[in-house]
């Protein structure tokens, strides 16, 4: 009878000797909690603005226009972090809100120069045209979410080399 139970007993001792190695080894495998819940702020490698800007470039950008606006305001910005300035020029903004609506105009206005000498390189009339129309007549110029006109020349011409080389395969 003891050479019965004698294997059984023997594979169970090796199990549950073998089991608190195993586990160990498993919650080693697991990735590190903390990296795994990464808040998206903390993360470098995370892309913004369709893939060309990090999260350290899009941070980096958000400072300048802070900057640029604390300027605007007569706010000194040298040695300040971002929350600070971020602050202040809430602040700026609520107490002078005609020098911020004034802010904003002449950014529109810059922006609307720029769509401007965007469009007319591409041939497109700019007289009378507000911003939002010159960025919808320049979106559908560049084909909107489909191909591109400029590309289509270069499509077309993969389509026939495809066709050229669906022949040859027929042939052979």
């Amino acid at each position: 009878m003891i050479r019965k139970w004698f294997i059984p007993a023997v594979a169970l001792a090796v199990l549950f000797s073998v089991a608190p190695v195993w586990a160990a080894k498993s919650v080693s495998a697991l990735p590190d909690v903390s990296l795994v819940v990464q808040h998206p702020e903390e993360s470098d490698g995370h892309m913004h603005h369709k893939g060309k800007m990090t999260r350290k470039d899009f941070e980096a950008y958000r400072l300048e226009k802070l900057k640029e606006i604390a300027t605007y305001f007569g706010i000194q910005t040298e040695g300040k972090t971002a929350e600070q300035l971020k602050k202040e020029v809430e602040a700026a903004k609520l107490a002078n809100k005609d020098k911020w609506e004034a802010f904003k105009a002449e950014h529109q206005a810059k922006r609307l120069e720029h769509l401007r000498k965007i469009a007319e390189e591409h041939g497109i009339k700019t007289e009378g045209k507000t911003s939002e129309q010159l960025r919808e007549e320049l979106y559908l110029l560049h084909g909107g979410k489909g191909k591109r006109p400029h590309r289509l020349e270069d499509h077309d011409r993969s389509a026939d080399d495809n066709d050229k080389q669906k022949d040859k395969q027929n042939q052979v």
